[in-house]
């Protein structure tokens, strides 16, 4: 047989088709279940598997039907996904039998309907011109798309399967799990391209007429009749004169009424007014208290000003930082904390050393629109430096008056367990504040433990309270009864998970349980989900639809909406919308962009950077991100932010922090670090507890001699090590730097946990912290143990030993050894002295103010001596 010889013009076309063949892109639906059967419907609408089909009817008068056909999905995935370099497949002619012919596609950005057909048209000519030349062996790659006409032969290896019926009308027959969704998609982008083919394909529709105004409008329709052009201070002083006797703040025995927090609030707000405080100055409040802070923040609010929540929790030089940022005009502190404050010369007004009534009760005399700056809040940023969030008076009111998603009434007690950091306690401030409800401080030694927690609600008569997501996952598998006596318990801050929420509906069956949704931009809660709609079809716990006077869209790339199954970005719009951040005009532009939809001209929408998918009922359930961006205990976190503060610490060559989950599930930062020379890990972590607030600490340090990169010059995150692992990979060089004490000395035998409760307690770690507990002088808290984490191994650790274990007892004695030793003095003891602590626990009272159960203990952390 003679040798083939193929033209020089052939070896080239395909030494250009076949350059770096892209994967295809990810299609906008999730995963289809594993549980699915062939042929089943599935959550996104489609079928699973290859027996998800839908015919299309293609426009007449088409020449060229597959081209046509083709270019339409490329036109869809283009809208969907981004993709410009596309690929598809079909079957080659009798040039080269058998075979599958790519056909290769680089799509400009946007571009004309018409222009795109051309390229496809094109694209399938050449291919079949050329298909004589084409390569005995193709690179290894997988097509977005297998077309062919009249019908497919054996091997398709399309995402998609598309086969045109040319034979009387034209039609496309499409196979793939969600072909329903993408054949009626499909459908309605065609019948546009055929009124319009000149258009570019942003401006083209998706969706329906039908479809289109029920999720931009019918799915919407959430206005109330709240008293949006109201005031936080006149809503709160309308009930301090028409119920000026009830309770309004309880913190331990001492219980203010209505009248005398306004009292204090005004003179306070007097105070402020003499130092010039007023509309839209900003006013830092650092206390414990939650008495002292709510009638701080009050009275800042009374005099026209905005406040400033500086957490005692937070290292010193974070409150500098955010300080500078954000420029107070004075500062509200205790004697105390005095010391956490950065002495920059903004002027102090020290609480417990005012002098008594020495200024007068009344009201100050200022007029609020509800469009001025009522606080700003710090969240994480990814260039190192937090953004601070302004939120109006409106935006706090359309929260809590008036809404679809809980009906506080006057005689509920709201539990108050969130940092003021955190803006969980926007709800719970004025959520029981502006509702005639009252505010019950919880006590962190009531709180940590499950059973004084039960106790404590019902002393105290809490009806309703927020918990991070976390939190209330730990308590549905510890005790999920303890928490029966509420009306309302709302959740929220990361995905929910179904178990722990079956949990609690069965253990507290006459309990409202929300799950709830949004970023600080929308003020706390954009969407809610009543648990109790919950079935076993949900695959996830949907985060629901939009609370009252708030709207939400999901949108494609060019901020058109999807069709309901398909993944787009959730972006927000009504009168939860912030102001912007706060001395940053480019960033507010660009994370806030006009409103196309609302029915107000001027609005805005805030784009959340969440990927999310509507389903057809139009409840929401989320599904990731589309940045690097996590929720740590609640907290909104940039991995970014934390690689920068690293690296500007003067302790290292190189850093990356990465995010991930545990081996317990947990979500959690690891920061892979290239030590400066003698310099050691711990050092390293010690300067992070200093510069970074205790949720953006990374709970792993991986020392490594240097960040894998790739070809590119960029950090190679795939080819960095397990954290769980704590070794160098083989490929790099031995470390100049004393490698981690972790891994440095884990086969040293002799220093294994002893028999007994040290093993016992190696395997509590473990299976809390989701790593290998190797050594007896391991520490809880460098092996990534955080607050919650602590409580769990308290609880199990008690179980273990038949008695109750102080929760202090893991921050006193933080390694395997220490905590056993105690441990067995505690089983050696008279039974009084293992009853759940008392008074020894308790913190001292200019400790940080009680967060969640997620973040409550920190100052445990900061305060314990390691």
């Amino acid at each position: 047989m003679s040798e083939q010889i193929v033209a020089p013009d052939l070896v080239a076309f395909w030494q250009r088709q076949l350059d770096a063949l892209p994967e295809p892109p990810d299609l906008p639906f999730p995963p289809v279940p594993e549980t699915a059967a062939a042929g089943e419907p599935t959550a996104s609408g489609g079928t699973a598997a290859d027996g998800g089909t839908a015919g299309v009817t293609l426009p007449g008068g088409s020449s060229e039907v597959l081209a046509d056909a083709l270019a339409g999905v490329f036109g869809l995935l283009h809208r969907w996904t981004g993709g410009g370099d596309l690929v598809a497949e079909t079957p080659a002619g009798a040039t080269a039998p058998g075979r599958w012919l790519p056909v290769r596609v680089r799509v400009p950005e946007n571009p004309t309907w018409t222009e795109l057909r051309n390229l496809v048209r094109t694209a399938l000519r050449e291919a079949r011109a050329h298909e004589s030349g084409l390569p005995a062996t193709v690179p290894a790659h997988r097509p977005v798309v297998s077309v062919g006409l009249g019908a497919l032969p054996p091997g398709p290896r399309g995402v998609l399967r598309l086969l045109v019926d040319n034979s009387g009308s034209p039609t496309v027959t499409l196979t793939h799990p969600n072909a329903a969704l993408i054949g009626a998609t499909l459908t309605v982008l065609l019948a546009g391209v055929g009124e319009r083919p000149e258009a570019r394909l942003s401006d083209l529709p998706l969706l329906d007429p039908v479809t289109e105004r029920r999720v931009v409008a019918e799915w919407n329709a959430t206005d109330t009749a709240y008293p949006r052009d109201r005031s936080v201070p006149d809503l709160f002083t309308d009930w301090a004169r028409e119920t000026p006797d009830a309770p309004a703040l309880r913190s331990g025995d001492e219980v203010l009424s209505y009248r005398e927090v306004d009292r204090r609030a005004n003179r306070l707000a007097g105070h402020l007014r003499r130092l010039g405080i007023g509309r839209e100055a900003l006013v830092g409040l650092c206390l414990t208290d939650t008495a002292g802070w709510v009638i701080a923040a009050l009275a800042t609010l009374k005099v026209g000003a905005a406040y400033l929540p500086l957490d005692p929790g937070y290292p010193p030089q974070r409150l500098a930082l955010m300080c500078r940022d954000a420029a107070p005009g004075a500062i509200l502190h205790t004697a105390a904390l005095a010391d956490r404050l950065p002495d920059d010369g903004t002027p102090r007004i020290v609480l417990d050393r005012l002098p008594a009534a020495a200024d007068p009760a009344g009201p100050p005399e200022v007029s609020i629109h509800p469009d001025q700056l009522a606080y700003v809040m710090y969240t994480s940023g990814s260039t190192g430096r937090p953004k601070g969030t302004g939120v109006s008076h409106r935006n706090i009111v359309r929260l809590v008056r008036d809404t679809n998603f809980v009906d506080v009434r006057p005689d509920d007690v709201m539990g108050q367990a969130a940092t003021m950091s955190f803006d969980a306690a926007t709800l719970e401030v004025w959520g029981a504040l502006l509702n005639g409800a009252c505010l019950a401080d919880l006590d962190i030694n009531d709180v940590i433990v499950p059973d004084r927690l039960r106790e404590r609600l019902r002393a105290t008569g809490v009806t309703m309270m927020f918990l991070a997501t976390s939190v209330s996952r730990q308590l549905a598998t510890e005790a999920p009864d303890a928490l029966a006596g509420l009306r309302y318990l709302t959740f929220g801050g990361e995905q929910a998970d179904r178990v722990a929420v079956s949990r609690l509906r069965a253990a507290c069956p006459d309990t409202t349980l929300v799950n709830g949704y949004g970023p600080t931009e929308g003020t706390t809660y954009t969407t809610t989900y009543d648990c109790a709609l919950l079935t076993a079809d949900d695959q996830v716990v949907p985060i629901g639809g939009p609370v009252a006077n708030t709207r939400v869209y999901v949108l494609d790339r060019f901020l058109q909406p999807v069709p309901p199954g398909v993944l787009g970005e959730l972006f927000i719009g009504g009168d939860g919308v912030a102001r912007g951040y706060l001395g940053r005009p480019e960033t507010t532009a660009d994370r806030f962009v006009p409103d196309p939809f609302g029915p107000r001209g001027g609005g805005r929408l805030y784009r959340t950077g969440d990927l999310v998918r509507q389903r057809v009922d139009g409840l929401i359930e989320f599904v990731g991100r589309l940045d690097h961006q996590v929720k740590i205990r609640g907290y909104r976190v940039e991995p970014g932010e934390v690689t920068e503060v690293l690296r500007g610490s003067g302790l290292l060559r190189d850093a990356i922090v990465r995010a991930d989950r545990d081996g317990a599930g947990d979500a959690r930062l690891v920061a892979y670090v290239v030590p400066a020379d003698g310099v050691r890990v711990e050092a390293v972590r010690e300067r992070a507890r200093e510069l970074l607030p205790d949720h953006l600490v990374p709970a792993v340090f991986v020392a490594l001699p240097r960040l894998p990169l790739n070809r590119n010059g960029k950090v190679d995150t795939n080819a960095l090590p397990a954290p769980d692992a704590l070794v160098v990979p083989d490929d790099l060089p031995a470390p100049d730097v004393p490698p981690a004490p972790e891994a440095a000395r884990a086969d040293d035998e002799d220093a294994g946990p002893r028999a007994g409760t040290e093993r016992t307690v190696a395997e509590i770690w473990r299976e809390v912290l989701g790593v290998p507990v190797r050594r007896r002088d391991d520490d809880f808290f460098d092996l990534g143990g955080r607050s919650l984490k602590a409580t769990r191994v308290r609880s199990r650790l008690s179980a273990a030993i038949g008695a109750e274990v102080p929760l202090r007892l893991i921050f006193d004695h933080p390694t395997v050894a220490a905590l056993a030793a105690a441990a067995d003095e505690i089983t050696g003891v008279r039974e009084a002295a293992v009853q759940p602590s008392g008074p020894a626990d308790a913190l001292p009272p200019d400790a940080a103010p009680p967060a969640d159960l997620a973040g409550l203990l920190d100052q445990y952390e900061h305060g314990s001596a390691r």
